[in-house]
């Protein structure tokens, strides 16, 4: 490893914000050199490993820099497109349930990746890949209802066109992608519990 190559991976560490998840394949410089460069910078507790290539700058204090949530390490870990809560972790996540889940559930658009403590779920519509983590919560969501949920269908509707209105989720988006779903659970419960909110949040 050169120290062009442990500099240029100092700069990438201190420029990211406390909170955020590195891949190595992110950072400049030959592959072993950046993998040596993390490596170290993990046993001097300056990032936390979170897998193989994915480390966490985390916020440091008096007790350290800390370890992210599982959920979001696994969100990262799938490298974020087209993944996102699921069963109990989508609903706790939309506010539809309070219960926190043991085992944080993910679903994955595209290769599913290796995490201990998470159970991570296949979804095969690659149309996944172009809504953000809280818009795979809401299709998750929908799958599964009334399963993973502690509400009422009218309670849903009222939190769906909340997080539409606070422009957390893209109901036009999430429509087209629930017509390409093999679930019909999702496809009905979409039409339930979307249909007959104002289309000009589908817009």
């Amino acid at each position: 490893m050169t120290a062009s190559v442990a500099g240029a991976v100092r700069a990438v560490i201190a420029a990211a914000p406390a909170g955020t998840f590195i891949r190595n394949a992110d950072v400049p410089g030959s592959r072993a050199g950046v993998n040596t460069a993390l490596s170290r910078l993990a046993a001097d507790g300056e990032v936390v490993r979170v897998r193989n290539g994915l480390y966490w700058k985390g916020v440091k204090s008096r007790f350290g820099s800390g370890i992210p949530g599982l959920l979001d390490a696994a969100i990262a870990a799938a490298g974020g497109d087209g993944a996102g809560p699921s069963g109990w972790s989508a609903a706790q996540a939309l506010g539809l349930a309070t219960q926190v889940p043991a085992i944080p559930e993910v679903a994955v658009a595209g290769p599913v990746p290796s995490l201990r403590g998470v159970r991570f779920h296949k979804r095969n519509n690659l149309a996944r890949r172009d809504l953000s983590v809280c818009e795979i919560a809401l299709l998750e969501a929908l799958r599964s209802y009334p399963a993973f949920a502690e509400v009422s269908v009218d309670e849903f509707k009222i939190r769906v066109q909340s997080l539409a209105e606070e422009g957390k989720v893209r109901l036009g988006y999430v429509e087209k992608v629930a017509r390409k779903e093999h679930s019909s659970a999702l496809r009905r419960n979409m039409t339930v519990v979307c249909g007959k909110l104002p289309r000009e949040l589908f817009a």
